[in-house]
């Protein structure tokens, strides 16, 4: 078994409203990694968190389970969380030995009530969270109508560190506004650098103020 040092290892607990996608990110982070060769998949029974009996019948997460990832040669235990408030003490439990949290959205639905609820679980742990707007590919999505609920919900701190090239069906990849590169996902998992599309540079740009300016506000040396 390989040994980690403590720097290497990182506990992310996944939180959000129900079916937001946590589980499913899940599986596609342990198959991009190479953990697994066959990506699991919710509805079709065979998701790797999801093994419990009632959640096979019923397609949802009823416990907390650890996944572990390798990355870039530091192990990250991915410790996915129930959506439904019922299981509250899941997600509590999940969230006490997190050292951070992966929020999940839809950009369907932006914030929704589990958002907020399990956002107020992840300020009582005082961890710092990133979030993912999921589902882009899906008719009825926005990002930016996504974003500006998780900006109107949790303030201007939210701030995108990528945007969508394209948006439902049209919707390819990514541009990473810290190295402004812009990236697709064609062919299964594998990811090319593109030139960030001329539609974009004018949204990137006001997306990269936001993202200084926010950056400088928390940290006087910057």
């Amino acid at each position: 078994m390989k040994v980690y040092r403590a720097e290497q290892i990182r506990n992310v607990a996944l939180i959000s409203h129900v079916g937001a996608g946590k589980t499913s990110l899940v599986d596609a982070a342990l198959f991009d990694s190479g953990a697994v060769t066959r990506q699991g998949k919710v509805d079709e029974g065979s998701s790797i968190s999801d093994y419990d009996p009632d959640e096979l019948k019923r397609h949802i997460s009823l416990n907390a389970k650890v996944l572990p990832v390798e990355w870039k040669n530091h192990k990250i235990n991915f410790i996915d969380t129930p959506g439904y408030a019922d299981f509250v003490g899941e997600v509590k439990a999940g969230l006490r030995v997190a050292d951070a949290a992966l929020v999940v959205v839809t950009a369907e639905k932006g914030v929704e009530v589990g958002t907020e609820l399990t956002w107020q679980y992840a300020d009582e742990r005082n961890l710092p969270r990133m979030v993912l707007i999921n589902k882009l590919d899906r008719e009825n999505t926005s990002f930016d109508t996504a974003l500006k609920s998780l900006r109107d919900q949790f303030g201007l701190k939210v701030v995108p560190l990528q945007i969508p090239i394209g948006e439902q069906s049209s919707f390819r990849g990514v541009v990473d506004l810290v190295s402004q590169k812009g990236y697709t996902f064609e062919g299964g998992n594998k990811i090319q650098e593109i030139a960030i599309p001329a539609e974009l540079q004018e949204n990137i740009g006001s997306y990269r103020e936001q993202l200084i300016e926010s950056a400088v506000e928390s940290d006087d040396e910057i």
